[in-house]
C-alpha cells in the first residue's frame, strides 16, 4: 500500500502495532526494547504552536530515542500527528513538517537518514480526536 506523505523512499509500509507506550523518562534501553517490538509513542515531543519547531523540552526524549534507534537495526517510520484544531490541509502539512523535523533531529544525533521515513497523518489521524491540543510522534519499525 502506498502511504501519502512518505518522505525518503516510497514503500509499502506494514506498520506494527505491537508495543505502544509513552516514553516519558524512559531510558535508551527501554526505548530500544519497545522499538525492537515494533512501536513507541512519544507524547513528550512538543512543538511551538502551529509550527514544526521542536521545543527544547523535547531534547532529552529525542536524544534517548536517537540512541535507541542506533541500537536497533532496521528502517523506522516517524509518524507525525496533529490535534483536530486545524483544517484538513493545514493539519496534513503541519503533521508532515513535524515528522520531517523529528527525522532531521534524529539524523543530527547520528541516526542514518536512510533508516528513517517520515509521514504526516493530519486530519486522518488526529493526535486527540476530542480537539484538545496535544501533538504526538510515533515511531514504527517497517523493516
Amino acid at each position: 500500500m502506498r502511504r501519502t506523505g512518505v518522505r525518503g523512499t516510497a514503500a509499502a509500509v506494514a506498520c506494527l502495532f505491537i508495543a505502544s507506550a509513552t516514553a516519558s523518562g524512559q531510558s535508551t534501553a527501554t526505548l530500544a526494547a519497545q522499538l525492537s517490538q515494533g512501536r513507541v509513542v512519544l507524547r513528550e515531543v512538543r512543538f511551538a504552536p502551529g509550527s514544526d519547531r521542536i521545543n527544547q523540552s523535547s531534547a532529552v526524549v529525542l536524544r534517548e530515542l536517537a540512541r535507541a534507534l542506533v541500537a536497533n537495526a532496521g528502517v523506522f517510520l516517524i509518524e507525525g500527528h496533529t490535534d483536530a484544531a486545524h483544517d484538513a490541509a493545514s493539519a496534513q502539512l503541519l503533521s508532515e513538517q513535524r515528522a520531517v523535523a523529528v527525522k532531521a533531529w534524529l539524523v543530527s544525533e547520528g541516526v542514518a537518514a536512510g533508516r528513517l521515513l517520515a509521514v504526516g497523518y493530519g486530519a486522518s489521524r488526529p493526535a486527540r480526536p476530542d480537539g484538545r491540543r496535544n501533538a504526538r510522534i510515533e515511531v514504527t519499525r517497517v523493516q
